[in-house]
């Protein structure tokens, strides 16, 4: 894809490879993506909602072979339907946000467990999404991920003072449901596109491990977000470096998690060390 080769044109510099080139563009859209949007994920407490979103994937794989329908347009109605429930549920149900993500987190692992179980042969597919390979993602994943960016920009423009003032005093006012609403689908349509590159054992990592740090450093929401931002983009890139190197000759997606834990166990110790004053 044209739009793409100024992109692969700047990898060029680090990475000689073609598929380490898309890898090195997949992560940084990726990282930019879950890094700014995994903070209002840790500020609204819905660590564990990617969890939920992403092992829906048991069920949307299983179903769309029982149909006879496409896998991922299945996969990610199914995850959009999930971010939209455990919204609703949380909304009305007087129920916290983290019961409802545990209660439907359950659910979406039985039923995908029974449709399954049905449907043997819908294990084969499964592997690719769980464990994720970043090294084997298509041009047209990449122009995914960078469409995924620019969504992401515009929706946090709009979104993140309505849902930080939500966190606030979720059930204040009548008819401010939007946002939420808005929010769920959102990330459910991240976590889906994520869990191809990386898998859905480090979507949720990706999505709070920087925002973790970022709450870690800064008092304030803005010092949070580019903090998040810088650490998440600095890990994704150093962990795929890293990998990549015949020493270690791991996992890309495992090892800028790794890479994502070690930088907040540093951040740990230096605010240890200098507390936080005022």
């Amino acid at each position: 894809m044209e739009l793409l080769n100024p992109l692969y044109a700047l990898a060029g510099l680090f990475y000689e490879p073609s598929f380490m080139r898309r890898a090195q563009v997949a992560l940084l859209m990726l990282t930019l993506t879950t890094s700014a949007v995994g903070v209002l994920v840790v500020n609204r407490r819905m660590a564990f909602f990617p969890d939920a979103i992403g092992h829906s994937i048991f069920a949307g794989v299983a179903l769309a072979l029982i149909l006879n329908l496409g896998v991922q347009p299945t996969v990610l109605v199914m995850g959009l339907l999930l971010g939209l429930l455990i919204t609703f549920l949380s909304r009305r149900g007087h129920l916290a946000p983290d019961t409802v993500i545990g209660l439907v987190f359950s659910g979406a692992v039985a039923l995908g467990l029974a449709l399954v179980s049905r449907e043997p042969q819908a294990t084969s597919g499964l592997s690719r999404f769980f464990l994720g390979d970043v090294l084997t993602v298509s041009d047209e994943q990449v122009m995914a991920l960078v469409i995924l960016v620019v969504i992401s920009a515009i929706s946090l423009f709009f979104l993140t003072n309505p849902l930080t003032l939500g966190s606030i005093g979720p059930k204040v006012g009548p008819g401010r449901d939007w946002p939420d609403y808005l929010f769920g689908a959102y990330l459910a349509v991240v976590v889906m596109i994520a869990v191809q590159a990386v898998g859905v054992l480090l979507v949720t990592a990706l999505l709070v491990t920087p925002a973790a740090t970022g709450r870690l450093l800064t008092v304030s929401f803005k010092g949070m977000f580019w903090t998040a931002l810088a650490c998440g983009v600095a890990a994704g890139q150093i962990g795929l470096f890293a990998s990549f190197q015949p020493s270690l000759n791991t996992s890309v997606g495992a090892t800028v998690v790794i890479v994502n834990v070690l930088i907040f166990g540093l951040a740990a110790i230096f605010r240890r060390i200098f507390p936080a004053r005022g």
